[in-house]
């Protein structure tokens, strides 16, 4: 391989990327765009949930009761008439749970037995279904705690929780590194499977194979001149990702340094052989497009914890680049655990990587011979 020649290609690369303005400003506005609007949209932590509270009872402990379930952050309480049927709210849509104090709770609390509540909870959404059940159960617990006058109550365990890494429980901490992997997935493979396909739409990569420019050149030079565009996107949206959201780095920022761009070229290999397969661009923005939203949005635990897929699709993911980007992201703008934690992530980046540059160059190769 010709280091001169590469150079060459990856020059003409350039040139014709930085000519075409439209490009340059979509190939830096969407990944901004995109930024924004995952990082300001996407909300993990559930709340102000719609739920109706139908007070049978009518007592100031009843009433309390009510107080204490519209204290919490995750739940709104509206209340329901009592000539109402419990299931008109859910059925309406307008709440997802129904709470039924039924009359005479006072008095059995007053006596010190049990007061049963009727609860129902729309589980059309597991997740909020979940979190409004242990809602209603933490507050009716601690509401039970507080009718125990104090000097009868005898914490038998007491925990005593802190929370690590995050204590001011900032969603932006966890959802904005994620977006960094699936922007940088994107863009940079898209285009340089642009930039591969109209080689053989415009007919012009018949003078490459004319040339004495191979295929592991073409594939080379292409590959660093989008590898630099790409790295240019990582400095904008990383930067304002920095600038809004306050993220920086925790610890020692190497291994993110050494990540950022074996990502970026990963993604842009990937992008080279896609270009390389399909014969238009729209085909290969397509491919590009169905295939990260696909791999690196579900399947990279950017938005739901790969322990819970079935294993199949666990073992899917190893072959996902973003994967690992997004492990050694969040480590880097949260945890702080670098090299000893992480490490094995570029490794793993480069291995897949070294698997794109191999595919892409047999598909060139056998197009060289054909041609």
């Amino acid at each position: 391989m010709s280091l001169a020649r590469v150079w060459v290609q990856c020059r003409k690369e350039l040139l014709q990327f930085r000519r075409d303005r439209l490009t340059v400003a979509l190939a830096f506005g969407l990944p901004l765009g995109m930024l924004l609007i995952f990082g300001l949209a996407i909300r993990l932590e559930i709340k102000d949930i719609p739920i109706a509270v139908q007070d049978l009872d009518r007592t100031p402990l009843s009433r309390e009761f009510v107080s204490r379930l519209s204290a919490t952050q995750e739940l709104r309480v509206t209340a329901l008439p009592a000539a109402a049927r419990p299931m008109e709210p859910l059925d309406a849509g307008s709440a997802r749970a129904t709470i039924v104090i039924p009359p005479g709770t006072a008095r059995l609390v007053q006596r010190g037995l049990t007061a049963p509540l009727g609860v129902l909870i729309d589980s059309t959404d597991v997740v909020n279904a979940m979190t409004i059940r242990e809602a209603i159960r933490s507050t009716a617990q601690f509401f039970d705690m507080t009718l125990v006058p104090r000097d009868e109550f005898v914490p038998r365990v007491a925990a005593d929780v802190r929370i690590w890494f995050n204590p001011g429980r900032r969603e932006a901490l966890n959802i904005v590194p994620g977006v960094y992997a699936v922007v940088l997935a994107m863009y940079p493979a898209l285009l340089a499977a642009m930039a591969m396909v109209r080689e053989s739409e415009r007919g012009t990569i018949v003078q490459a194979y004319a040339s004495r420019l191979s295929a592991a050149e073409l594939l080379a030079g292409k590959s660093a001149a989008f590898l630099l565009v790409g790295l240019g996107q990582v400095l904008v949206v990383m930067g304002l990702g920095s600038l809004i959201w306050q993220l920086w780095f925790v610890a020692d920022p190497t291994l993110m340094l050494v990540a950022t761009p074996l990502f970026v070229l990963d993604s842009v290999l990937f992008g080279l052989l896609v270009g390389a397969s399909t014969r238009s661009v729209s085909a290969a923005v397509q491919g590009v497009g169905s295939i990260n939203a696909f791999f690196n949005i579900l399947l990279t635990g950017f938005l739901y914890p790969l322990g819970n897929m079935p294993y199949a699709l666990q073992l899917l993911s190893t072959i996902v680049p973003a994967r690992y980007f997004i492990e050694v992201s969040r480590d880097a703008f949260v945890r702080g655990a670098g090299w000893p934690g992480f490490g094995y992530a570029p490794f793993a980046m480069a291995a897949i990587g070294a698997v794109y540059f191999a595919l892409a160059w047999l598909r060139l190769r056998r197009m060289q011979f054909a041609a």
